[in-house]
């Protein structure tokens, strides 16, 4: 998937207080089937949740990519320091305004 910082979501109870980064189009595989034609609005990102702190397993989501807030701030501070934009949030908007900045792949990682 293509991926872009973002302004902060406006709810940081759900969202978390940082830039996020939203998943723009897929380029291969299932992301390419349904990134934006059928599933729009893949965030990665933290929040506060009932009974949640770190560092226990992060609460299921809606498809969105959770992290804790530490490593989210991370994240945004490194994307930053590399010369990423933080682009206004469009709040899923289509077509997406801006050139994506950054790709996201996910691996699977066999832990013995």
């Amino acid at each position: 998937m293509s991926f872009d910082l973002n302004s902060p979501e406006p709810i940081p109870k759900l969202y978390g207080p940082y830039p996020i980064n939203r998943a723009v189009l897929g380029l291969k595989g299932n992301a390419a089937f349904s990134l934006p034609h059928i599933r729009n609005g893949i965030l990665m990102h933290t929040g506060e949740w009932p009974g949640w702190t770190p560092p226990m397993p992060m609460p299921n989501s809606a498809g969105c990519i959770h992290a804790w807030p530490a490593s989210i701030e991370s994240v945004w501070k490194v994307l930053v320091a590399e010369g990423v934009k933080v682009h206004k949030n469009p709040f899923g908007a289509l077509p997406y305004p801006y050139k994506p900045q950054g790709l996201l792949s996910v691996e699977l990682v066999d832990h013995p």
